[in-house]
């Protein structure tokens, strides 16, 4: 694609080249504080920000100090380095740690002959990890776990002072998503996890429909026996009502799991609870 394509593109977004503009003025300069310029659009990464650092104020909410924020599917990892800058904004602006911790096979995506992997858009074999380059960019400021996906999502465990907050899935096939999705059950979680899903939606290329890919993996985990047993669902978030309406929010969604013990734990501030009119007197 040609630079001037590039620039014919952003005719197409839904924001006027103002907003763009302020928008890059915030991020490089960055003016306010660091959740009215996720708000905005302001960041970088905004997708992975949002997941991020609202993880991060639940965990705090919640009386934790730390909180671990995983990708799933790093690749050359773009993603990953992004995290690390993000984290760094969101720690000094919340005060809690932010473990992160990226899976991938290392060798691109595995072999499959499964239809539902949109085998027509992703080739087995793409995407192949540089990990000694990848080691010198994130520097020790994330873990790596490296392997098939469906086993690493069954033996890895979180910190235990760090329960997980984020999931970003970017696994691109259905046999791969479903094999991740068992991490959504760990027992050290936080009542509900931000989840970003990159392959739920797609260009006219991509073909993507309810029965392939991401979608069907949502699906067949959402119909499973076990969620009557763990009493959790995975769904769209719907947390957008007063943000600019982008692509990216349809590619966010919530796991809740109404049986965590701090589920009903109120979230708010002694000081937003008294202007709700919550304050009690003995």
């Amino acid at each position: 694609m040609s630079q001037i394509d590039r620039w014919i593109g952003h005719l197409s977004r839904p924001l006027p080249l103002r907003t763009l503009f302020l928008r890059w003025l915030l991020r490089r300069w960055k003016v306010g504080s660091f959740e009215s310029r996720l708000r905005a659009g302001a960041v970088n990464r905004t997708n992975y920000a949002w997941c991020l650092y609202y993880a991060a104020q639940q965990a705090k909410a919640l009386g934790y100090s730390a909180v671990t924020v995983l990708e799933l599917g790093v690749a050359g990892g773009n993603g990953l380095v992004a995290l690390c800058g993000l984290r760094e904004e969101a720690e000094k602006a919340l005060g809690i740690e932010i473990v992160l911790v990226g899976f991938d096979a290392g060798t691109g995506l595995p072999d499959s002959t499964d239809k539902r992997d949109m085998l027509y858009f992703w080739p087995p074999g793409s995407f192949v990890m540089d990990r000694a380059a990848l080691d010198a960019r994130i520097a020790g400021r994330a873990e790596l776990v490296i392997g098939d996906i469906s086993k690493t999502a069954l033996t890895w465990e979180p910190r235990a002072d760090a329960p997980i907050g984020a999931i970003l899935f970017d696994l691109d096939f259905y046999t791969s998503t479903t094999g991740a999705l068992p991490l959504l059950s760990k027992q050290n979680v936080l009542p509900r996890i931000w989840c970003y899903f990159d392959d739920v939606c797609g260009g006219p290329e991509n073909g993507t429909m309810d029965r392939n890919g991401e979608r069907e993996a949502i699906r067949e985990f959402n119909l499973a026996p076990e969620r009557e047993v763990m009493n959790d669902y995975l769904s769209p978030a719907y947390s957008f009502k007063h943000t600019v309406p982008e692509s990216w929010h349809q590619q966010i969604y919530l796991y809740h799991r109404f049986n965590h013990p701090q589920y009903n734990q109120l979230l708010r501030a002694k000081e937003e609870r008294d202007q709700l009119g919550l304050r009690t007197t003995l």
